[in-house]
């Protein structure tokens, strides 16, 4: 019940604000981003009142359906997904216990990465059904121009101060905050790298299927995605795409 409730959430929430810059002309990343913020705000608020209701908290239950987790129960499969097909027996209990303490500081960030994932994709959909009609309205621009804002590096740096600085008082689990801001930083500048390769790919006239395969391998792989974050920060701080565009 809650899982549905959530997933409605993180879908259908962040459509009327979304809509709301569709129509007036404003930019469409805003709209996705504070679709976002409403959706998170949703989740929070269900996470809150299953708290109310139940006495317990989802990070709770989570632990809990963790902790039911061992290696016995594993399948064959599971071991490739994660990397223990090697390992003795004491190996891959220490990498399942290491995978589940991942788990659960990797939740709040994927919660935030999905709402975002949901909204853009979100607005891509309803923005290209109504413009087809023939309304103007402010669509996204091609995902080879997505840019972050160029105070991006002032925001993370005070971000990350005063978390450090939270975190260092007690108020937050510095291991948890700490991780879910690597894994956030890492996923937007992510996201610019691959907006470069995209926009490389697009000048070289690449063939469509030829980027996405690329782009697949860069996401599922370890060194890929280390790629795509340091060229996403390179590219926002020396504006490749722009260096790039002068040599064609």
């Amino acid at each position: 019940m809650y899982t549905l409730l959530i997933l409605g959430i993180m879908i259908f929430l962040p459509i009327p604000v979304m809509m709301k810059y569709m129509f007036t002309g404003r930019s469409a990343y805003r709209g996705i981003l504070e679709g976002s913020f409403v959706a998170i705000t949703g989740v929070t608020l269900v996470f809150l009142l299953f708290w109310a209701m139940t006495g317990v908290t989802f990070f709770e239950v989570l632990n809990s359906t963790l902790s039911q987790l061992n290696v016995e129960d594993m399948s064959p499969s599971s071991y490739y997904m994660i990397g223990m097909k090697e390992l003795d027996s004491d190996g891959m209990l220490l990498a399942l216990e290491s995978m589940k303490e991942m788990t659960k500081l990797a939740f709040p960030g994927t919660v935030i990465v999905i709402c975002l994932v949901i909204a853009y994709l979100n607005y891509a959909v309803i923005s290209w059904y109504i413009n087809k009609s023939g309304r103007k309205i402010s669509v996204l621009p091609p995902f080879r121009a997505f840019s972050l804002p160029k105070n991006i590096f002032f925001g993370a740096v005070i971000i990350y101060l005063l978390s450090y600085i939270t975190a260092n008082v007690g108020i937050i689990d510095k291991d948890l905050i700490m991780f879910n801001l690597e894994l956030l930083f890492t996923f937007i500048f992510s996201i610019q790298g691959l907006a470069v390769i995209f926009y490389i790919g697009y000048s070289k006239k690449l063939p469509k299927i030829i980027l996405f395969i690329v782009s697949g391998i860069f996401i599922l792989t370890w060194i890929g995605q280390t790629f795509l974050f340091l060229l996403g920060l390179t590219d926002g701080i020396l504006n490749i795409r722009k260096r790039f565009s002068k040599q064609i």
